[in-house]
């Protein structure tokens, strides 16, 4: 065992979930151990019971441009298929450079050719995020098939001064 690797659990009573959602404990614990420990951890520290719905937080981010060349409207801008299956709670769009004026980027995410969206992600003019858009994105299809094809369209654009679009889906998984 690597001598950077952190010292004994804490008590077996320790909550490293609470409402489902692990604790800073947990993730300042797993940072702390190397690879080969956290591989391990799964089966070694395995608790009594299972965690609530035996599910892992996901955080998938893809990268849909380059950061160089302006954005473009555009169907299926990016293709990908997902790595496992996933409930998506969140999604979210950034820029590197933002756009100053037009119309409100909006960019749509498609599962198998259909959109997993009932109100596509928008990127208000003079911000890099989603998170601050005036109009939230609905999911209106929240689970994801393992190695489904995902597509990103970028369904509108304003002045044509955007740069360097990622999407992030944020989600649940069943526990490999």
């Amino acid at each position: 065992m690597s001598t950077d690797n952190p010292g004994p659990l804490p008590d077996v009573h320790f909550r490293w979930f609470i409402d489902g959602k692990p604790t800073p404990e947990f993730y300042a614990y797993m940072r702390a151990m190397d690879k080969t420990m956290r591989a391990a951890v799964g089966v070694i520290n395995t608790p009594d019971t299972p965690l609530p719905a035996d599910l892992w937080n996901e955080y998938l981010e893809v990268a849909c441009s380059d950061e160089i060349v302006p954005l473009t409207v555009g169907a299926a801008k990016v293709t990908f298929r997902m790595p496992y299956e996933m409930e998506v709670a969140e999604v979210r769009a950034s820029l590197k450079t933002e756009q100053l004026s037009g119309t409100a980027l909006t960019v749509d995410i498609n599962q198998g050719g259909a959109s997993i969206l009932s109100t596509p992600i928008t990127i208000d003019n003079g911000q890099r995020t989603s998170t601050t858009a005036t109009t939230a994105p609905v999911i209106a299809t929240a689970t994801l098939s393992d190695d489904a094809e995902m597509t990103v369209d970028i369904d509108q654009v304003g002045d044509g001064t955007a740069l360097g679009l990622k999407i992030i889906l944020i989600g649940t998984r069943p526990s490999p």
